[in-house]
């Protein structure tokens, strides 16, 4: 008799379940803004734009919307919350060759850039036009507001890693110390590192020559490059790379901790609490770590988690092909879907009674609190589209 009154209550609880009135949906029906990337208004932010660190989560490198948006927000960041420093997930030297391009406009600085990421899922039309528009952008601001780049990730770019450093030293580095072999693994990479450590050890008086002013990029891409050796050959590569880019980020914030900075990354980094999934479920992600008890910007923080319906995205993979954006982060999407009124629709979860605030609507594999303990926006973008090939060389 007792076993028959558990399963009877059981099935009371369930049907009571499925005939509680949706308050996700009604929730996100009011709270719902629409952004235009081509003038992007952010301002139903509120208080949120007073934070120092805006973390994006709607990185994928091969669908066309990616750029749009990252464009739209970094503009509108600067615009209307002060943002000066954009994070990018590259080694120092990659970004160094985009900042400088953004300063100086120097077109030979971007096809390096190209170069290096050339038969990848980033070698797009989308993925130029994107640092062309933002250096037409920055000639704009006034020389302090001017948007800089900062590398907070391992050096996946050697080559361009390498053509920097040729380029900084007036191609001295490489009549000095050549490249004899292929960087592309580990082992030839930590061979080339150390002997130009040791190099630099010998006479370091011939550095300062070769480098000039540009000797403290030097070094730091020496360090850089140190720092992707170390993570590659760990064991505990994903969690090692995420206190990496923790590490980096501490860097740049002391240099200006006034500064204010924007991410866009993938959406595993961003998360401010865990979730059991990815290849981080058992790390400190990012997000996480930028929100810990002894982070200078623990409550400084805002996360921008997205979420691609009826997309498709480019991929290479020895060849390149086109694919349906597959989302794994989000439970029962439908409801957001449905009251998103165009292509990019963002909405706030910690608006008055949000039930976001109260349970983890929306998020997957969560390990408790709520749902604006992982993030504080929702973003929906629909209908983006492959990138295009980028067969044109970089023009002004």
């Amino acid at each position: 008799m007792k076993k028959v009154f558990v399963i009877l209550l059981a099935c009371l609880s369930v049907f009571i379940a499925g005939n509680q009135p949706d308050i996700v949906a009604p929730y996100l029906a009011k709270s719902c803004h629409s952004l235009n990337p081509e003038n992007t208004d952010l301002s139903f932010m509120g208080t949120d734009l007073n934070r120092q660190v805006f973390l994006s989560g709607a990185q994928w490198h091969g669908t066309t919307y990616n750029y749009d948006l990252h464009y739209a927000l970094i503009t509108a960041l600067n615009r209307q919350a002060g943002v000066k420093y954009m994070l990018l997930d590259s080694g120092y030297a990659t970004a160094q060759v985009y900042n400088d391009y953004l300063q100086t406009g120097n077109p030979e600085l971007l096809k390096m850039a190209l170069n290096g990421i050339r038969f990848s899922n980033s070698s797009s039309d989308e993925h130029r036009l994107f640092w062309e528009n933002l250096y037409h952008y920055n000639q704009g601001l006034s020389p302090k507001d001017k948007i800089e780049v900062i590398g907070i990730d391992v050096e996946y770019q050697i080559s361009t890693a390498i053509s920097y450093l040729y380029f900084i030293s007036d191609n001295q580095l490489a009549d000095y110390y050549p490249v004899t072999e292929y960087l592309g693994d580990t082992k030839t990479l930590n061979a080339y590192v150390t002997g130009l450590k040791a190099k630099y050890q010998e006479d370091p008086k011939e550095f300062e020559n070769f480098f000039g002013d540009n000797l403290q990029h030097f070094e730091c891409i020496l360090q850089s490059l140190t720092d992707t050796v170390a993570t590659d050959r760990s064991r505990n590569y994903f969690a090692d790379r995420e206190k990496l880019m923790y590490a980096n980020f501490l860097a740049a914030y002391n240099k200006d901790p006034q500064g204010k900075f924007f991410g866009h990354f993938t959406m595993e980094h961003i998360y401010q609490r865990q979730v059991q999934t990815g290849n981080l479920a058992d790390a400190d992600r990012l997000g996480m770590l930028l929100v810990q008890e002894d982070s200078p910007v623990r409550d400084q923080v805002v996360s921008i988690a997205a979420f691609y319906h009826d997309s498709e995205f480019r991929f290479y993979y020895g060849r390149y092909e086109n694919y349906r954006v597959f989302n794994s982060f989000i439970v029962d999407p439908l409801p957001a879907i449905k009251t998103a009124a165009n292509d990019y629709t963002i909405y706030k979860l910690e608006g008055a009674d949000s039930p976001f605030t109260w349970d983890t609507h929306t998020v997957i594999h969560p390990t408790g609190g709520v749902t604006t303990d992982y993030y504080q926006y929702l973003l929906i973008i629909k209908n983006s589209q492959p990138t295009s090939p980028n067969f044109l060389p970089p023009h002004q």
